[in-house]
């Protein structure tokens, strides 16, 4: 499955920009670990502008750089000449397929994994050998030391107080990507309104996509499912804005409970189904117009100056620019019809 040709187009600009900012913190520290901040920022960026392209395997190998990034902003490994070589190799295989992003097939999809599956291999040599100080974790032991191959009984058992539960780990993924959400929603709400409002909006959408695929990652189906919602939504008005900013910040309130952030999180679920919003346009379906031939092209001709319209105003990622992505598709199909 891929997305309609003008979204790739603009993927390809966003992401080129993406890979020139990363080039950028690669060529300044050669010899040393690049700004952790910056480089997570980017790479998430490109990962998730490489998501909605809906190629099969393009964002495995930005979702490895974004964890290599998130190594080493948690101190969870080490940096040196060859991992550097080796994240900078997969940067260029990565434009090289970003480039090829109009005629996707197969063997980009193999060569995409493959090198994602490569770069996680050499990674994988770089833990740090020490847990960060802010860590609760140990020095890694292979699990096969604790299963005697005599028949014994094993030895592994389970720790009754581990350092760190599946909840709390749970909220801490949860806090960090609502904290991009939190400042990606406070830079629109403090923009001037015009090109650069849309561009942030985009990245709104984009950090509330990246919530919910970590939500998706738990099991939390109600957070994941508003904040889909959310991304989905125009986002032109300040209730909106306002609803985002503060499911965000509930999100990160590491103070409320398990169960109150449970029902916060369904109140907010009611709230939203009720805030009022801007409707984007309504496209009129394309089995009741009954388009064919010649009048299939006529219509295609004005959906295709409708989406030139949303190109200027970078605003591509809109539900409004989607129906119609898939409308001008449809009316390609039944231009050749009679």
């Amino acid at each position: 499955m891929s997305a309609p040709q003008a979204l790739i187009e603009f993927f390809q600009k966003e992401a080129t920009e993406y890979l020139d900012r990363l080039d950028q913190l690669m060529a300044d520290t050669e010899t040393n670990v690049p700004d952790a901040g910056a480089f997570l920022a980017h790479t998430r960026a490109l990962r998730g502008s490489a998501t909605m392209t809906r190629l099969d395997g393009l964002p495995d190998l930005a979702t490895t750089i974004e964890r290599i990034a998130t190594g080493l902003r948690d101190g969870e490994l080490r940096w040196d000449q060859r991992l550097h070589f080796a994240v900078h190799g997969a940067l260029v295989e990565l434009r090289a397929l970003v480039e090829r992003a109009s005629v996707w097939s197969d063997a980009e999809q193999r060569r995409s994994r493959t090198q994602s599956v490569a770069l996680a291999a050499v990674a994988a040599g770089y833990l740090a050998t020490a847990a960060p100080p802010t860590s609760p974790a140990s020095q890694v032991v292979p699990i096969a030391r604790f299963f005697p191959e005599d028949g014994l009984p094993a030895i592994l058992q389970r720790n009754p107080e581990p350092p760190i539960t599946i909840a709390q780990r749970f909220r801490h993924d949860i806090a960090a990507a609502a904290d991009g959400v939190a400042r990606e929603s406070q830079a629109l709400a403090t923009s001037a309104p015009g090109a650069s409002q849309l561009a942030l909006s985009d990245g709104l959408r984009r950090a509330l996509m990246g919530l919910s695929d970590v939500a998706d990652s738990y099991g939390a189906t109600s957070i994941s499912s508003l904040t889909t919602k959310m991304a989905r939504a125009p986002l032109a008005v300040s209730s909106e804005r306002s609803a985002v900013q503060a499911f965000a910040q509930l999100l990160m309130n590491r103070d409320v409970s398990d169960p109150e952030l449970a029902a916060q999180v369904k109140s907010a679920n009611v709230a939203w189904a009720g805030a009022p919003a801007v409707e984007p346009p309504q496209i009129v379906p394309i089995e009741s117009l009954l388009f064919r031939g010649h009048t299939a092209l006529k219509r295609a001709r004005v959906v295709r100056d409708e989406l030139k319209g949303y190109w200027n105003r970078g605003s591509l990622a809109e539900p409004t620019a989607h129906a119609l992505f898939e409308e001008l598709s449809d009316l390609l199909d039944l231009a050749v019809t009679t």
